[in-house]
Parts: C-alpha cells; structure tokens; sequence
C-alpha cells in the first residue's frame, strides 16, 4: 500500500485490523455476534463476495474504512482496485480474481474459516510482488485457530535521487 497510501502509510496497521476484525473468529455468545458468522450470513443474503464483482467493491459496501478521512479511504480503495492487475500465487488468476474466488468459497463452505489479511514485502524478491492465498495455515502463533489467510503485498515508494 505504501506506494498509493504515501503519506497515509500510518493508517495501514489500523486497515488491516478492520479487515481482520470483519473476517474474525466466533466468539462464542449470542452477544458477540459479528466476524465470521455474521459475514456468513451477510454472503448468503447479499453475495457481498462473487465472482466478477471486483474485491475493492465488496469491501466498500462493507465501509469497513468509514472511520478514515477521505483522502485515505480513496487511496485504500485504489490499493485494493490496484490488485486487479496484480498476479496470484494461484495459476491463471490476478490478485483480485484469487481473493474474492477463496471469499466466496470459503464463506460457502460447510465450515468456514476465518480470514486473516496479512501483509508481505513485494520488494522482497520478484515472486513477492502478487497477492498470496493460502487455503488453510496458522497465522497467529498464539491462537489455535486455522484461517483462510491472504496476504497482501506492500512496498515503499521509490526515492527519487537528486541530480
């Protein structure tokens, strides 16, 4: 996100959170609605997720950037928009095609996980530069909980160098 968020970069630990927190394991009480159970059922009503509905559009409708002024809620959103031509680690498929495949399918299953939004350095290597998918993997070292996890990559704007 660094590259479209600039100046907004501080913002990124927080929008990430929100998404972890819509996708989130059950708590376990009626009173603790929300997360995963309720995106559940939110896809059934309204198929906020599917196929040929970009992924930055299904995140909108969920305003799960509402708190953010304006100006970093349009550069999140262009990030996101930005995936569409981005790769996957899933043959045949760009960023955004990969994730709102694995959302829809995830919270169609049976037993759905819960989803967590990670971020990787696409500066790392040639191959960091897409979006990655995994199907099933413990992100969280401290809890005993399987998830759906995407991994988003970032990196920082190029320095101009003076002449």
């Amino acid at each position: 996100m660094g590259v479209r968020l600039k100046d907004h970069d501080i913002y990124v630990g927080s929008l990430q959170q929100q998404l972890n927190l819509r996708f989130a394991p059950p708590m376990g009480t009626k009173e603790t609605f929300g997360g995963l159970e309720e995106m559940v059922a939110l896809q059934k009503e309204f198929e906020i997720f599917k196929e040929g509905r970009r992924f930055h559009t299904s995140i909108a409708v969920l305003n799960l950037v509402g708190a953010a002024n304006h100006e970093t809620k349009n550069r999140f959103y262009d990030y996101l928009a930005s995936l569409r031509g981005m790769k996957s680690n899933i043959a045949g498929q760009s960023g955004d095609v990969a994730i709102v495949k694995a959302l829809v399918r995830n919270l169609s299953a049976k037993k759905p996980l819960p989803v967590h939004f990670a971020l990787h350095d696409m500066n790392e290597s040639k191959e960091a530069n897409r979006v990655i998918v995994t199907d099933k993997a413990r992100p969280l070292f401290y809890m005993d909980q399987d998830y759906l996890v995407i991994s988003l990559p970032l990196g920082v704007a190029p320095v101009k160098k003076a002449k």
